[in-house]
């Protein structure tokens, strides 16, 4: 039984730290499409987008698999939506949409988890 439960907690840190990585991936996408659409880095930045996005789907796509109460993956994504929109508040308001887009992306994590919690 001990082993069962050790096995758990492997998978489920592990699958934190992939949703933590998605989390981070998520919004460096966002951010350097916003940043390429309102000028701030040149038109070749929004070419990124689509590698950033790619290792935010797969990882969290990963993360589900491992995780078997997925619930706390949302963790990540809150924390960082959290920071955009302070960002936004302190510095470039265009963090507010970074932070608000991640919050779209939280509650789909959450509604994706409780789906599987069933």
């Amino acid at each position: 039984m001990a082993g069962k439960e050790s096995q758990t907690a492997v998978k489920n840190a592990l699958a934190f730290v992939l949703a933590a990585v998605s989390a981070y991936a998520f919004s460096f996408a966002i951010d350097l499409l916003l940043d390429g659409l309102f000028g701030i880095y040149a038109n070749t930045a929004v070419l990124a987008v689509g590698t950033w996005g790619g290792i935010a789907i797969i990882t969290i796509i990963a993360a589900v698999c491992l995780a078997p109460d997925g619930r706390f993956l949302v963790i990540p994504f809150v924390v960082i939506a959290l920071l955009a929109l302070f960002g936004g508040i302190v510095a470039r308001h265009y963090g507010l949409m970074v932070g608000a887009l991640m919050l779209v992306q939280s509650a789909a994590i959450w509604l994706m988890t409780a789906r599987r919690a069933r």
